[in-house]
């Protein structure tokens, strides 16, 4: 069986399946695959699993590939990674955590971003700020929660356990997370969401227990998924620009450098401040 040409995978986790972040992704990927005329085979495993290199092995035995794409956690799978150096096939990860000489790497600065857009609620005057967290075993949900401790820590606030919620990414996560906060005895007068389906779901929350944002409580996101601009009010979101993460990954499978200190490309984040923050009352 002869390769097909420039046929790039993507291997992601289940839940990241019909996110925004994954649409977001595919926009880029698909701007990408129409430059170079490729295509893009996109594989998601459940990382209850045990076998997953098995899997990843399985795939690569029937569809040769160009070219992969990794997104966290999979692309600090070293299991994984083995078994694609193994098949001579290249990888671009995206937010890697852990070294390689081998990767091509497009690295988003969380703990950064995460640690700006706190600084930008605490400058509003907010002093106790929930942080809904994502899953505890996701490097980024972490490094972001890093970011809002080291934020909070510098302006001399403290972080509250009962507002720091550990959950998942996806929107049912952030009912039940959004509840718990905004049932409290003692709300928060900002909360920061550790991505915008999970805010999209706080909001949705606070409308149903009557309270207005933002003038009962402010709620940012992360992301700046298409979610955040249609939702009443929009979000103000931390931008991953992950269209152009998605198209940078396809442009650096098929034209990589050959440097090695090129091999790893920042990316960088821009905060967007939209009305559903405000300063607290008074």
């Amino acid at each position: 069986m002869q390769p097909i040409h420039h046929l790039i995978g993507f291997f992601c986790d289940t839940p990241m399946v019909g996110s925004g972040y994954m649409g977001m992704l595919q926009i880029g990927f698909m701007a990408g695959c129409r430059k170079w005329d490729c295509s893009l085979l996109i594989k998601s495993f459940d990382f209850q699993d045990k076998d997953i290199p098995e899997r990843v092995a399985r795939v690569l035995e029937r569809t040769p590939l160009s070219g992969v794409i990794l997104p966290e956690p999979m692309c600090d799978m070293q299991e994984v990674l083995d078994i694609l150096f193994a098949a001579g096939v290249p990888v671009v990860r995206i937010t890697p955590h852990s070294p390689s000489s081998q990767t091509l790497d497009i690295c988003i600065d969380n703990c950064q971003a995460g640690y700006d857009l706190t600084t930008f609620l605490i400058g509003l005057g907010h002093k106790r700020i929930a942080f809904i967290r994502g899953p505890s075993d996701h490097y980024d949900a972490e490094v972001r929660f890093e970011g809002f401790c080291k934020a909070m820590e510098d302006a001399g606030l403290e972080v509250l356990e009962d507002l720091c919620p550990i959950g998942s990414f996806d929107y049912a996560s952030g009912l039940i997370s959004g509840e718990k906060i905004l049932t409290l005895a003692e709300r928060p007068t900002a909360i920061f969401a550790c991505n915008d389906d999970i805010a999209t779901a706080v909001l949705a929350t606070a409308h149903s227990m009557g309270l207005k944002v933002p003038q009962d409580v402010s709620l940012a996101g992360f992301d700046d998924a298409p979610i955040a601009r249609m939702v009443w009010p929009p979000l103000t979101t931390c931008r991953q620009k992950m269209e152009l993460t998605g198209y940078m990954a396809i442009d650096f499978l098929i034209d990589p450098p050959n440097a090695s200190d090129t091999r790893r490309r920042p990316q960088q984040h821009e905060l967007v401040i939209r009305k559903s923050t405000a300063r607290p009352k008074s």
